[in-house]
């Protein structure tokens, strides 16, 4: 009998599905992807994951790295199912796995991809209507086509990511996770991101503490759904400095200057960040406009790109 790897982005299906159980934690839709050997990469990661979710840096260092490691051994199994499902966070971190598998053509033929409705997470799923997914076979092409999308979402240049995310992909969730991914660069109409927005919004509208924060964009958005943590840290960003736009103390609520950026009487200039290898700040370099619904490194205000565009 042929032996089988099940892997996934979180521990949440551990002991669920067949298998040896491995898990890719690594949250690549939120700060810095770039590395370019893999010890860089990992310390790289370790040090954003701890700074921005208080972890311990050194045992953040530890569990990536031996997660990385176990993939090593994948080229053992006779079968490999990747559970991944439709929102952002899965879908980064499958380009991400993909992009390390092409590295080991002799895996054609053994990768299944399991089906995500694009509604439900598996692990809301009975134990029944689990075990009687049918694994779909993942052809080599698609694991070309998640290692060039890794490339372009690593990329400094986020327009061969755009320009992706408008072809018909082997991959049937990944165009549109990736459009929301480039929907948090800031905005050209108020310099805004769409995770920072929807939160101020959501907060303006009253929902002072996290546990209906979450739930309010949660239900306005399926494509990323945000963590406790990661929430924290949008907080966090937008409630620091002297022209803070959401107040430090809970129950948060937008201040004077937050309220003027979301009636479009001001514009927020955004903290300096990486999403993924773009570089957002202050100094400007790459928007998105919502009006031709795309990226473009055009200043806010100038050409057919910008926001009079």
């Amino acid at each position: 009998m042929e032996a089988t790897a099940s892997i996934r982005c979180g521990d949440d299906l551990r002991g669920r599905v067949p298998g040896d159980y491995l898990c890719l934690a690594d949250p690549v839709c939120q700060g810095p992807v770039h590395g370019e050997f893999p010890g860089e990469y990992v310390s790289r990661r370790a040090a954003f994951v701890a700074g921005h979710y208080v972890h311990d840096v050194g045992a953040v260092r530890a569990r990536l790295g031996a997660e990385y490691l176990a993939l090593r051994g994948l080229p053992e199994y006779g079968r490999i199912l990747l559970w991944f499902e439709h929102d952002l966070w899965d879908q980064a971190v499958l380009i991400r796995l993909l992009s390390l598998l092409a590295e080991w053509p002799n895996l054609a033929g053994r990768l299944f991809l399991m089906p995500a409705d694009g509604v439900r997470p598996f692990a809301h799923l009975p134990q029944a209507e689990l075990e009687a997914l049918v694994p779909e076979p993942l052809p080599w092409s698609a694991v070309e086509a998640g290692a060039e999308a890794w490339r372009a979402f690593a990329a400094e240049d986020p327009t061969a990511l755009d320009s992706l995310s408008r072809r018909a992909l082997p991959l049937p969730h990944l165009a549109r996770a990736m459009r929301r991914h480039l929907q948090d660069l800031p905005w050209v109409t108020d310099g805004l991101g769409l995770t920072e927005r929807r939160v101020m919004q959501a907060l303006a509208a009253g929902a002072g503490d996290e546990a209906t924060l979450l739930r309010a964009l949660e239900a306005g958005d399926s494509v990323f759904p945000l963590t406790d943590l990661i929430l924290r840290d949008v907080v966090k960003r937008l409630s620091t400095g002297t022209r803070r736009l959401i107040g430090r103390d809970a129950p948060h609520a937008p201040t004077p200057r937050g309220a003027a950026i979301l009636a479009g009487q001001a514009r927020y200039v955004p903290a300096p960040r990486f999403q993924a290898g773009v570089v957002v700040g202050p100094g400007g370099g790459w928007w998105w406009n919502p009006r031709a619904a795309g990226v473009t490194n055009l200043p806010p205000g100038r050409g057919a790109m910008g926001l009079l565009g």
